[in-house]
């Protein structure tokens, strides 16, 4: 078992890693770890849930008889979302309980819930229109229809910070928009009509002193306000229950304390409650009912409760042959019933929930293992938002959601960046998702204006809310046998005033959340490799990394550097398990590209939506393929998550074909639209169906005569017509993407289940495309239609150094994105307000190098060449860059132009020019190009640049 990480959740004093060679601690309550430089560490936990940090408690008792269990409620939960709420917002906070209840008792906006008053923001927001965050007040008449001797007011989600009122008395403040709360109402309802009303404030912190001061402080996604999730009132029968004050858990927290190949004992710890006068000795039975409905296992116990106090009971239930829960293949759940009966026998409070018999454990080699076996992680990020509603959705919406995380083939989740409903966890528990559940501390600990002031530590106010959430989190969602991780954080490594004011919290977090739930590993998201950014690895007991190579870190043939950081991090955490928890690109439905590698993408809009920020599918397609690639080919990451499912919305955003989006989803923000990196996945996850799918099938009018068509697929061989003429066949081992390397480049990247049909050529008019494959018996097909008008069948448009394509000049002509060149580099920035342009499209952007080439698939015969050219340095002079082209179609070279001095005969920089054209014979049915520069300039400064090319035919 040596540098082999044992959870022993039966002993619960020691967690060791043992090495002989050396050690490092990571301090927790409860948990001491030793790590090796071998690599070899594993992290194991049993259960569909964990935690003996609620305290225990004492009482005598045997394990019970199998008999049949009850296992109908004993309470009754009201839900009052449809009943006649009352809504109006206080944009000036002028108003208190009183008189918001006095104006909504008279008028204001009819409601139901879920509710929020920022459902249409996203798509329509931007980062200059920023979507409204203030209060809003709301009321509800209601008629009491309890008739528990213990009843309670519970919201499962309100935003940020909600202050209840009951019948004119205040119940309290919760602050934090993600965790469900309760209050106990049972001296304050009465009989009739009762008057519930509720100030909402999702207002932006400004200072720590802010009652919004809680995490998240930031973030790239909106925060809805109001009270998108349900209210309820909860009547239990008895003044004995099982706790309702316990942060808003169900009380009971059951896990998985051992599995062996014929039992399995699940540990059940029952906090009670007893509101009564007097002391009382009640009953508590534990029992697992299978999908049969008999019981599993049982146990029963008796506890003495003194009178208006708390306690906690834990007891071990033994379960013969147990069916264990594993994951998609087979996601198995038990009933868990858990009995209080009083003294007389009589039954006093139930609670019935789901619950899985499963063990997770983390390797640093050889990554996640469920059950014992390996169980690679591959899976997406999701946000709780939609379309039109905000926060505000429904368990349907939900449903919608996981159908098509499922459709994808991923196998875990990651539910960022907060605590989300109830209903997805379990949910999940039912699907067989594996979830990375995360607390809200995202990006800071300090305002930024608290930060400007020379605030070195978070107010204690923050630290302990963040500290309520995480336990928010964990208790409320502890039974979840689809759980895997405690995530403490995402992206808290940016420095405040030359420091870091987050990490200390971490290790504040990590131990909490080990005194919680000793039964799981934790985790947290880093910050992209940026510079300044602290290194957050070490914390955890795993960890994972955002990482956005070929995006925000890098572009173009940079992705391909990833897999040598990955390695380089792995090589500096070598005993902490390691994984990717966000990775991806925008996409934009509406732009597409002839080749990804022609220009660069914009990732974040700089420029106060001047600036349209072009955001090619194709180029996300690039980015996922390679990313997912490198990291396929390293077993140490114990899983992978794409950023992000689904476009969501958020504020903070201008680009690609919509604001107030982040575009980085799979699907579009609608949830009906499956980008084309949708179907790199699927070919990647599903082994059940066959996958065919053509790339660019939106790229529906063609710039060029030719294209590699791209397609993915998981079938034995894959079959492209165009037209009904076959194009070619290509088997699945064939179907393998070689792309460079800049890492190792004798080594390409080798994109799995990608066919890559080469220069397939296209005709004017329409191009009816099919793609088909089989896979054990079972077919797929894919069509798409391609146009190409008879201008771009005869001649070539290229907007060079662009990613985008599709650009209609004012001339009538469709030009082409940056496509058949050989060397050089596209400029990195946008070229604004180019003198002498009638198109600026057109000049926004240059390729530039010593010497690069174009060599333009034509048929043969004469073409009339226009190239436009500018001078982008603004410390250009006369002289400093001379350009030079020479031409080519079969014969011998000729030099059209000769030391050309943009600069000088354009009258300055940022100054178009076109050239004079010039014409070229071709007879081998390529056009060839090659500009070279020289000059009085160094650097970049005297090399070539071209801005745009027309090839016309004669």
């Amino acid at each position: 078992m040596k540098n082999m990480l044992i959870a022993d959740n039966t002993d619960n004093k020691k967690i060791s890693l043992r090495s002989e060679t050396v050690a490092r601690k990571f301090l927790a309550k409860k948990l001491t770890l030793v790590v090796a430089v071998s690599l070899a560490v594993a992290i194991a936990g049993c259960g569909g849930g964990g935690g003996d940090g609620i305290g225990s408690g004492s009482g005598s008792g045997s394990g019970g008889s199998n008999a049949a269990v009850d296992a109908s409620a004993l309470r009754t939960t009201t839900v009052l979302n449809q009943q006649n709420w009352k809504f109006m917002l206080d944009e000036t906070n002028s108003l208190d309980n009183t008189s918001a209840a006095n104006a909504l008792a008279n008028g204001g906006q009819a409601i139901t819930l879920p509710h929020t008053w920022n459902a249409t923001d996203a798509a329509s927001t931007s980062s200059t229109v920023p979507y409204y965050r203030g209060i809003g007040w709301y009321r509800l008449d209601f008629t009491n229809a309890g008739t528990g001797a213990s009843q309670w007011l519970q919201f499962d989600g309100a935003s940020i910070v909600a202050d209840v009122w009951l019948n004119g008395v205040k119940l309290g403040t919760h602050s934090g928009a993600f965790s469900a709360f309760r209050f106990d109402v049972t001296s304050l309802l009465k009989p009739g009509t009762n008057t519930l009303v509720v100030k909402a404030n999702n207002s932006a912190a400004v200072t720590g002193s802010d009652p919004t001061a809680v995490a998240p402080l930031a973030g790239d996604f909106n925060m809805s306000g109001g009270l998108y999730r349900s209210v309820s009132l909860v009547s239990a029968p008895n003044t004995a229950h099982f706790a309702l004050n316990d942060l808003g858990s169900s009380g009971i927290y059951a896990k998985t304390t051992a599995i062996s190949s014929g039992s399995a004992s699940v540990n059940v710890n029952a906090k009670l409650s007893n509101g009564s006068k007097a002391d009382g000795t009640y009953t508590v039975r534990a029992a697992l009912v299978d999908a049969s409905g008999n019981v599993a296992g049982s146990s029963t116990n008796t506890v003495t409760i003194k009178a208006g106090t708390d306690t906690a009971l834990a007891q071990d239930v033994a379960v013969a042959q147990p069916h264990l829960w594993n994951g998609m293949a087979d996601p198995y759940l038990y009933t868990l019933v858990v009995d209080l009966r009083d003294s007389n026998g009589n039954p006093v409070d139930r609670v019935v929930q789901k619950f899985g018999i499963r063990q997770m454990s983390f390797d640093a080699n050889k990554g996640f293992l469920l059950n014992g076996k390996s169980y690679p992680l591959h899976g997406v990020n999701m946000h709780q938002d939609a379309l039109g509603k905000g926060w505000a959705i429904s368990d349907a919406d939900t449903d919608e959601k996981l159908d098509v995380i499922k459709e994808i083939g991923a196998n875990t989740i990651r539910l960022a960046h907060f605590q989300q409903a109830d209903y997805t966890y379990a949910q999940a528990d039912k699907l067989g998702f594996v979830i990375w559940a995360e607390n809200g501390f995202v990006n800071t600990s300090i305002t930024n204006a608290d930060c400007k002031a020379g605030a070195t530590v978070p107010p204690t106010s923050f630290v302990d809310n963040l500290k309520q959430q995480t336990q928010e989190l964990i208790r409320q969602n502890f039974n979840h046998a689809s759980i895997g991780m405690w995530s403490i954080a995402n992206e808290v490594g940016f420095a405040c005033g030359g420091g870091n004011t987050a990490l200390p919290m971490l290790q504040t977090l990590q131990t909490l959340s080990k005194a919680e739930d000793p039964s799981r590993v934790t985790t947290l998201a880093d910050v992209a490799a940026l510079s300044g950014a602290a290194d957050t690895g070490g914390i955890t007991d795993t960890w994972g990394i955002n990482r956005y190579f070929g995006w925000y870190n890098n572009f173009l043939d940079q992705a391909s550097l990833l897999g040598a950081h990955l390695d380089a991090l792995h090589a500096l955490h070598p005993a902490q398990p390691m994984g990717m928890s966000e990775y991806g690109a925008g996409a934009a439905l509406s732009d597409q590209t002839d080749n990804p590698l022609g220009g660069v993408v914009t990732s974040f809009d700089l420029s106060g939506g001047v600036v349209r920020n072009y955001q090619p599918e194709g180029y996300a397609s690039y980015v996922h393929e390679q990313t997912y690639t490198q990291m396929l080919a390293r077993p140490y990451m114990w899983g992978t998550y794409v950023w992000n499912m689904f476009d969501f919305g958020s504020g903070i955003r201008n680009e690609g074909d919509v604001r107030g989006v982040n575009t980085k989803g799979l699907v579009s923000y609608d949830h009906q639209t499956r980008k084309d990196p949708f179907f790199f996945y699927q070919a990647n996850w599903r082994t059940d169906i066959p996958v065919v799918h053509i790339t660019g099938h939106r790229y529906t009018n063609r710039a060029y005569t030719v294209a590699d068509v791209k397609v993915y697929s998981n079938t034995d061989s894959t079959t492209l017509t165009v037209n009904g003429t076959a194009v070619g066949t290509m088997t699945a081992s064939q179907c393998v993407m070689n792309t460079p390397n800049l890492s190792t480049p004798a080594t390409p990247i080798a994109v799995p289940n990608t066919c890559l049909f080469k220069n397939v050529a296209l005709t004017v008019g329409t191009n009816s495309l099919v793609a088909t494959g089989s896979r054990s018996g079972k077919n797929a097909v894919d069509e798409a239609s391609w146009t190409l008008s008879s201008d771009n069948a005869s001649n070539v448009y290229i907007a060079v150094g662009q990613a985008a394509t599709g650009f209609i000049s004012s001339t009538g002509h469709r030009y082409g994105s940056d496509n058949f060149f050989a060397g050089g580099v596209p400029s990195n920035a946008t070229v604004l307000n180019v003198s002498n342009a009638s198109d600026q499209k057109l000049w926004s952007n240059v390729r530039m190098g010593a010497s690069f080439s174009y060599n333009i698939p034509v048929a043969n015969g004469t073409y009339s060449v226009t190239p436009g050219f500018l001078e982008p340095a603004t410390a250009a002079t006369t002289g400093s860059r001379l350009i030079t082209v020479t031409a080519n179609g079969g014969g011998a070279n000729t030099t059209p132009i000769s030391g050309l001095d943009v600069f000088a005969i354009a009258g300055g920089n940022k100054r178009a020019y076109t050239a004079p054209a010039f014409n070229v014979t071709v007879t081998n049915g390529v056009l060839h190009l090659t500009f070279t520069g020289t000059g009085t300039g160094t650097g970049a400064a005297n090399q070539a640049v071209v801005s745009n090319l027309a090839i016309v035919k004669q």
